[in-house]
């Protein structure tokens, strides 16, 4: 399998990603698609899925960022913590929830980078469906 330029993985990832995530998870929107982050959000661009490939550092972030106002932030960052046994045990122990720069703080696990080759952005996109499909439910109350 050939790799894929970094522009064409993140541009197929969105579509994969739909197809793996219950219809009320789906309806996200994609933004500051650039050459080596994508973020997916739903109701509020400041509390984003990102992937980050970071070609240099042979990294690829997975997170859930909240990049708005240092309280709402940390709110948001603690509901995580209220959930955090549950979180690790079903995304593992590699997701770390903490605060970050800026007064941000994410929930986020770093990958080594393979050949973005279509396995890979079955993985990758496996991994997202399966952070949102954890984090999202208790951002909305449901867990």
């Amino acid at each position: 399998m050939p790799a894929m330029r970094t522009k064409e993985f993140l541009e197929l990832l969105p579509d994969l990603l739909r197809q793996q995530l219950p219809e009320d998870l789906a309806n996200f929107q994609v933004a500051h698609r650039i050459t080596s982050l994508t973020k997916f959000y739903y109701n509020h661009p400041s509390f984003h899925y990102e992937v980050w490939i970071q070609k240099r550092r042979k990294e690829v972030e997975l997170g859930l960022h909240f990049e708005s106002d240092p309280d709402s932030n940390l709110e948001q960052l603690d509901l995580l913590r209220e959930k955090a046994d549950q979180i690790h045990g079903s995304l593992g122990d590699e997701v770390e929830l903490h605060e970050w720069d800026r007064g941000w703080t994410r929930a986020h696990e770093t990958l080594e980078l393979d050949p973005l080759d279509d396995d890979f952005l079955v993985e990758i996109s496996f991994r997202l469906s399966a952070m949102i499909q954890t984090l999202e439910p208790i951002l909305r109350g449901e867990s």
